[in-house]
Order: C-alpha cells, then sequence, then structure tokens
C-alpha cells in the first residue's frame, strides 16, 4: 500500500483547426474567437490586437492532491471536466505536461505503466471474451516471473513457454496438467480472491455467460490479484442498473476496507461520490474546485460550482442584496442572524448570491420575510415529494426556478401559489464576481 501525491500537474494537448482561443489584451478580457484557415493575415499595426490561435488546450492545470496511504479518494465532475484523464495519467496511459507523480516514495512519470504496481478497473470491464473467468483473473499474474508469490518462480523453463503449456494442459485432469511452483501460486492466489468476492461458481465461464454485476466482479478480481499499491477504477458501475449499481457500491467500499489498499475511484454520480469516499475531489474544467470529507462538501461548499454539483436536488440560487443586516428581493426581505454581520460587511449595499437547499425551504403562510411561488410540478417518490416551483413575477425581478422537497403528507397541487420560508442558519452566500463562498466562520 502507499500513498499518491501529485505536484502541479498539467496536460495539454496541441490544438486543433477551429479550437477556440482566449487572449488577453491589458486588463480586459476577451470573448473567445473562433480561428480558421481563411482568416486573412493581420497588418503589421494590428497583430497585438487580434487573438491567435491556442498552441495548447489545457485538459488538466495546477493539480495538486495527496492521496493518504489506504484512502478511498473520490474524483467527481461533470464529463470533461479531466477526472478520467488525471486517472489514466496516474497509470501511465497518459504522459503528463508537467508536473510530478509520486507513489509511495517513488517518482514514477518515466516509469511505463507495468512498472508502476498500480491496477486498474475500467469502464467496460475489458475482460478478453475467448478466456475463462479463471484466466481472466490469472492473466496478469502469469506476467510476473514469481505470480504472486516469493521464491515460486525458480525454472529454467522460460516464463512464455510456462504458460503455453499450462494453458495447452488446462483441460486434461489434474493428474496429467503441467503445474510448477509459480502456477501453483497462481492458483490460489486466484481461489482465494474467487472467494473473497464470491465468484467461486463461475471460474470455468466465459465472460459473455456473466451478467453484468459479475462481469465487474471478476474486473475487481483481476485488479485484486496481483496485490498493487494502488487500485484506480474508472467510472466501474456506470453500466449497471440502479439496484445492482447500490448493491456493487457496496460491495466496493467494504472491499477496499477489508483490502486497505489505496484506491482512487472516477465518477460523474455525486451520490456514488457521496457514499462511496473517505474524501472527494470535485474537478470542474481541469481544476481541482474543492477536496473534503463528503459531509463538509455538502454543509460547506467552497465555490457555487461545488454547492450546485454536491447534493440531489441541487441548491437553489436567487440574487440579494445585503443591506443593514438584512437580505433584500423584489419579492421578500430576511433578517440574517448575527454572525452574518461581520462577514458580510464588506457587501452592504452590495449584489450576493443566495444559496438555500431544497430541504431548507418549508412551506408557510404569506409575510414579509417569506418567498412567493407558484407550483410548476410534482414528484411524489413516497418517502419524500420534490415541488418545481417558479417565483412569482415582479417588476423588477425575473422569474426563478427553484426545488423544494416536502414530507409525504403535505398534499400540493400543479399551479398552485405557495409560501416558502428560507431557514436563515442554513443559508449560504457567494460573491457573484469570482463565485467563492462568504464564510461566517
Amino acid at each position: 500500500m502507499a500513498a499518491v501525491t501529485l505536484e502541479n500537474v498539467y496536460k495539454s494537448f496541441p490544438a486543433r483547426p477551429g479550437d477556440r482561443a482566449v487572449v488577453p489584451m491589458a486588463a480586459d478580457l476577451l470573448a473567445p474567437v473562433e480561428v480558421t484557415p481563411a482568416m486573412e493575415v493581420p497588418s503589421k499595426s494590428q497583430v497585438e490586437k487580434v487573438p491567435k490561435q491556442a498552441e495548447n488546450v489545457d485538459v488538466l492545470r495546477s493539480i495538486n492532491l495527496t492521496i493518504e496511504d489506504g484512502e478511498f479518494m473520490v474524483l467527481v465532475g461533470p464529463s470533461g471536466c479531466g477526472k478520467s484523464t488525471l486517472l489514466r495519467s496516474i497509470a501511465g496511459l497518459e504522459e503528463l505536461s508537467s508536473g510530478n507523480i509520486w507513489v509511495g516514495d517513488r517518482l514514477v512519470n518515466q516509469l511505463p505503466p507495468k512498472a508502476r504496481d498500480i491496477a486498474m478497473v475500467f469502464q467496460n470491464y475489458a475482460l478478453y471474451p475467448h478466456m475463462s473467468v479463471y484466466d481472466n483473473i490469472a492473466f496478469g499474474l502469469r506476467r510476473t516471473k514469481t505470480g504472486g508469490a516469493e521464491g515460486a518462480g525458480e525454472t529454467r523453463v522460460p516464463l512464455q513457454i510456462q504458460n503455453f503449456l499450462v494453458g495447452m494442459t488446462s483441460r486434461l485432469p489434474k493428474g496429467l496438467r503441467y503445474m510448477t511452483a509459480r502456477e501453483r501460486a497462481i492458483d490460489q492466489r486466484v481461489r482465494s480472491v474467487a472467494a473473497l468476492l464470491q465468484i467461486e461458481s463461475f471460474l470455468q465461464r466465459l465472460p459473455k455467460q456473466l451478467s453484468g454485476g459479475q462481469k465487474q466482479r471478476v474486473a475487481l478480481g483481476r485488479a485484486i490479484a496481483r496485490n498493487p499499491q494502488v487500485f484506480l477504477m474508472d467510472e466501474p458501475l456506470s453500466n449497471l442498473d440502479a439496484k445492482l449499481r447500490a448493491e456493487t457500491r457496496a460491495q466496493i467500499v467494504k472491499l477496499q476496507r477489508q483490502l486497505g489498499t489505496t484506491t482512487i475511484y472516477v465518477t460523474h454520480d455525486q451520490t456514488e461520490a457521496m457514499t462511496m469516499g473517505d474524501r472527494i475531489a470535485v474537478m470542474h474544467q481541469g481544476q481541482i474546485e474543492q477536496v473534503a470529507r463528503p459531509l463538509e462538501l455538502y454543509n460547506h461548499p467552497a465555490t457555487k460550482f461545488v454547492a450546485e454539483f454536491i447534493g440531489s436536488p441541487p441548491m437553489n440560487f436567487l440574487s440579494v442584496q445585503f443591506q443593514a443586516s438584512a437580505i433584500v428581493h423584489p419579492l421578500f426581505r430576511l433578517n440574517l442572524p448575527e454572525v452574518w454581520a461581520s462577514a458580510l460587511q464588506k457587501y452592504d449595499g452590495r449584489d450576493l448570491i443566495l444559496g438555500i437547499r431544497p430541504e431548507h425551504l418549508n412551506l408557510s403562510s404569506a409575510a414579509p420575510h417569506n418567498l412567493p411561488v407558484q407550483v410548476e410540478l410534482v414528484e411524489a417518490l413516497g418517502n419524500e415529494t420534490y415541488l418545481f416551483v417558479t417565483t412569482t413575477a415582479a417588476a423588477n425581478a425575473t422569474p426563478t426556478p427553484l426545488q423544494v422537497r416536502i414530507p409525504p403528507e403535505q398534499t400540493v397541487n400543479i399551479g398552485e401559489q405557495l409560501w416558502l420560508s428560507l431557514h436563515p442558519e442554513k443559508i449560504h452566500f457567494f460573491d457573484p464576481a469570482t463565485n467563492l463562498a462568504v464564510n461566517w466562520e
């Protein structure tokens, strides 16, 4: 087992014709400009004013992260945020543009994937279709001299010939099979992993004879059999149905706790991230927005993006103005607790983004501090009900869609006019210029 450290990691790809580039001029930020081969060559006086095509497209930028020995770290973010590229870079399948990757005390930048002592589980399982479950799990072990056991590789027969003889005689009666100390060690390892994953009865089946959940366990078994220092998992549950995904999710967490192996898990599903990870790294546009434990991310998001991405349904947002210890919206005015007074002092008279989670909005009565809304859609799930509402139109306010979570006992109809109260102690504020959270602590 080993810790994994990422130091100032960057990954760039060469830009292609048509890629968009942003070139700063003085203190201003220019809008992206489409670059095409048909563009005219600017005059000498215009050279400094015309945005040029980007030489590289940055996929990962300034990634600094340490995954502790034995930790289950989840990388979560929307499609295209760079999480899978980061995982492939750790595995050695992508070359870094700059930065360092340490596995334990080894710098692995220049090491090929096979020398990094890392096992990866892919989204599509990547099982060999012509091999049995047994041979799929044993495949990685047969590429090593010892087969996973110390002292088991002492033989004069070349490794390739050993593997050939094992394959040719594998279907013969036990007494006629070619069996070395190395192959006996492999057999013992495969069967112990199969018992751990409860797939002993599938060992002689081909992948096409397995269900999705069984294939995923075989892929996990192949990774576990090598006893690597680090597990990398790239959205391994995305091809499973909802029920099987929940079951396999619990199995992976239990297995990781049992093995104690450092694990880096990539997903776009924030529910998986919240339920599986010791810590979560939220990624957006090639950068890490926040790294924290699940409940800390939920209760104390560092940015507006994290607040919106973590949580289902997502956090609601309203544009408000802070005035003398109160927030003012065209539809309501709410006095804030004293703890916010010092934190928001510099925002007096300025605009803020108010964030409130769906469960922190309650049905209430008409009052100046409550928010009037109209119900657009009702989703009754049995254990809870989701309301999709829109703020009432006002002369100087654009109607804003919101989501509300209420108990199933409360009955609401589409088109109904409601008043919502906000929990002042559960409100979040974000700076509209930076999208960073404003904290009172």
